[in-house]
């Protein structure tokens, strides 16, 4: 089974760096890494790793400007595809159709195949025309995910509101409806007791 990981050109790279990290450990799972230029600063400003880091970790990295990839073309099967995270950039050219580089070609795969495709937007505040794009996006099946951590299993620390966003998205890529077991990283809400 194949998943895509895209990573553009916004913050928050260790939520995409923890989701690779947990996915790079799954068997059997062909996992597909796709970096816009921007994407690849902010990675190695806020998080200190590279291309090839993300190579170490299993992943095939793909050029964002290879349109003749394998994932580009709808003939080639992936189950899932998560941007993570999402610009404002890239998720309007997705909303409107434009497949201008690998980032935004396998998003629109994803659409016209009816493949998962999980947005993890990462702004604020956002405009009416964010919104509208994120809107469109959602009427066409897209989970929207934004990158706004809860607080409800105590987290610790920095680590622990990254691993309650990690664990959304990987609930959304729809793996475990597959057969694959992913690790529970954050403890379930299980309610706070009785009321009065």
């Amino acid at each position: 089974m194949t998943v895509v990981v895209a990573l553009t050109g916004a913050s928050g790279m260790p939520y995409a760096v923890r989701v690779l990290e947990i996915l790079s450990g799954v068997e059997p799972l062909d996992l597909r890494v796709i970096v816009t230029e921007n994407g690849e600063k902010i990675l190695l400003h806020e998080t200190g790793k590279t291309l090839d880091d993300l190579e170490g970790m299993g992943a095939v990295v793909h050029d964002n400007g290879d349109l003749a990839a394998d994932i580009a073309s709808g003939s080639f099967s992936f189950h899932a595809m998560v941007i993570v995270p999402a610009s404002m950039n890239t998720t309007a050219k997705i909303a409107v159709g434009m497949e201008d580089n690998l980032v935004t070609r396998t998003a629109a795969v994803a659409l016209k195949e009816r493949r998962r495709l999980v947005l993890v937007p990462r702004e604020t505040p956002v405009s009416t025309i964010h919104l509208e794009a994120m809107a469109r996006l959602s009427a066409e099946g897209v989970v929207i995910l934004p990158a706004s951590p809860g607080f409800y299993h105590r987290p610790g620390d920095i680590g622990g509101l990254v691993d309650h966003i990690a664990a959304r998205i990987l609930d959304h890529l729809g793996l475990g409806e597959r057969g694959i077991d992913l690790p529970d990283i954050v403890e379930r809400w299980k309610g706070m007791g009785s009321s009065r």
